[in-house]
């Protein structure tokens, strides 16, 4: 039931939502949607969710707050995610700035993938990412980084809009629109099973994107020559310590043997010079810092790339036969948002979509879990009126270690399952939820179980359910050992034939 400070909280957001002129709120969203249904309306509708997902996202860790532009799936996974740091005393802060003259602005439809049903889309956003947790005892944990913050849009291809139609409660008469009892009736608190209402957003992700930043590149190497004018110093003494009386030739002036103690006038002339040309050593250690992130990037991601290879092509060969109603980008969106909520929840066994028979501990320290972008496709298989899909998932975990916060890349194998004989439909439908012993209504998606009786009731036939979770990511170790030892053994050989190429010019 939502309570009074929820619905005001709720208001306050809309306020600083449509107070931005970078985001539309959900409900401009779905007017958009609702306003004659044309390709061009649909699209624009799809940019305002994802628009107002970025700015509901920095809110999602306060108490109360609910992400409606994601759907149910992943605002309850954020929800879960909140609670938990909330129980571990975590003071956990998000920050998504903008700035105030961002280098680009958000690019909306990057990419589109239709099927029977829906229309999945990445919208892609560019974001200063800052992220602070505390908690006494505990070394503070920051992390600030230039982004880009991709949504996977998820929207219908048919179908009328009926969020802002009424609906009256069966319960207690109350007249709300259907976008209000999402998250079941204010008044009495009875839960309705409903079709989501599109266009949400299904999932989400980080790039690592330097350009992101919005200060001037002028500033940035004038910073980076500065910070690094100490080590620039003690690196070109040589150069000041040299006899002038010595031969010209730098070999034998960049001896010892040549050095002598320099004047006062030459060495303050010798730091002004270093001072004046520390923008031109900035540029580059800038382009350095660039080219070891890119060398970071590509040894995290190079193994996932690769596993993910053909997943998508595989995955409409083979589902196209099967349950064509879904493309891989909105199969790997639900899955992932579901393992998430596995890791977040403290209650696992009663998840409705959870089929796996043991999952352990491991994942209970677990207070922050990105989704790398990566999703592979490894099988798929048809038993018993099922279908069965195992793929990787790339994740970074955030583990609580007691006294600080350990970030590790994990890859975890997961296996879903789907009934084949139960067909997908986008037709609106709404209904309320009630527990076949007792009568109590509750919310079944977040629990199969009765909070009043105890009695287990069946989940609904047309989701997918988590069937096996395993850990796998220590096989990828010893190709991302491969990878970082190419790399260096590629750039260490440049280097040498760099040194080479001068030392025989000066020769």
């Amino acid at each position: 039931m939502y309570s009074e400070n929820n619905r005001n909280q709720e208001k306050e957001l809309e306020q600083i939502i449509a107070s931005s002129p970078n985001y539309r709120t959900e409900e401009e969203a779905i007017a958009l949607a609702s306003s004659g249904g044309s390709t061009v309306d649909r699209q624009a509708a799809r940019a305002a969710v994802a628009g107002a997902f970025r700015e509901e996202l920095g809110h999602a860790m306060e108490p109360g707050a609910k992400v409606m532009s994601a759907d149910r799936e992943l605002r309850y996974c954020l929800e879960l995610q909140r609670d938990r740091i909330a129980r571990k005393n975590i003071r956990f802060t998000e920050e998504f700035d903008p700035g105030k003259k961002p280098v680009r602005s958000a690019v909306n439809n990057v990419r589109s993938w239709q099927d029977g049903h829906y229309e999945t889309s990445w919208s892609v956003g560019y974001i200063n990412h800052k992220k602070t947790a505390e908690r006494s005892g505990m070394k503070t944990f920051k992390r600030k980084d230039p982004q880009s913050i991709c949504e996977t849009v998820i929207d219908v291809r048919n179908g009328e809009d009926v969020s802002g139609d009424t609906y009256c409660c069966p319960n207690c008469g109350a007249v709300s629109t259907i976008r209000e009892l999402q998250e079941g009736c204010s008044q009495c608190g009875t839960s309705f099973h409903m079709t989501e209402l599109y266009p949400k957003v299904g999932n989400y992700f980080f790039v690592p994107d330097p350009g992101v930043s919005t200060e001037p590149i002028w500033k940035t190497v004038t910073r980076c020559g500065l910070c690094s004018l100490p080590v620039t110093l003690i690196l070109f003494a040589p150069i000041v310590l040299q006899d002038p009386s010595a031969s010209h030739s730098m070999i034998s002036t960049y001896t010892p043997e040549n050095w002598v103690v320099p004047s006062l006038a030459r060495v303050i002339a010798y730091i002004v010079t270093m001072i004046v040309a520390s923008p031109i050593i900035g540029y580059f250690v800038w382009f350095l810092s660039l080219f070891f992130a890119g060398f970071k990037t590509l040894g995290k991601e190079t193994p996932a790339a690769l596993s993910v290879g053909s997943s998508r092509k595989r995955f409409a060969s083979r589902m196209a036969t099967i349950s064509p109603a879904y493309t891989f980008e909105t199969f790997s969106s639900k899955i992932t948002t579901l393992f998430r909520i596995l890791v977040f929840s403290d209650s696992r066994e009663s998840l409705p979509f959870n089929a796996v028979k043991e999952l352990g501990t491991d994942l209970d320290d677990v207070v922050d879990c990105t989704f790398h972008g990566w999703m592979s496709c490894k099988k798929i298989k048809v038993e018993n009126n099922n279908v069965y899909v195992t793929g990787d998932v790339f994740v970074d975990t955030t583990r609580d270690m007691g006294d600080r916060l350990k970030v590790k890349s994990e890859v975890y194998q997961i296996t879903a399952a789907r009934r084949t004989d139960v067909p997908f439909s986008t037709n609106f439908s709404i209904a309320r939820i009630q527990c076949p012993s007792c009568g109590a209504s509750f919310n079944s998606f977040k629990s199969k179980n009765c909070p009043y009786c105890g009695k287990e009731c069946e989940p609904p036939k047309e989701e997918w359910v988590i069937c096996d979770v395993k850990n796998v990511g220590k096989k990828y170790l010893f190709r991302r050992i491969f990878w970082i030892v190419v790399v260096i053994a590629i750039l260490a050989l440049s280097v040498f034939n760099m040194l080479h190429s001068i030392h025989t010019g000066i020769r």
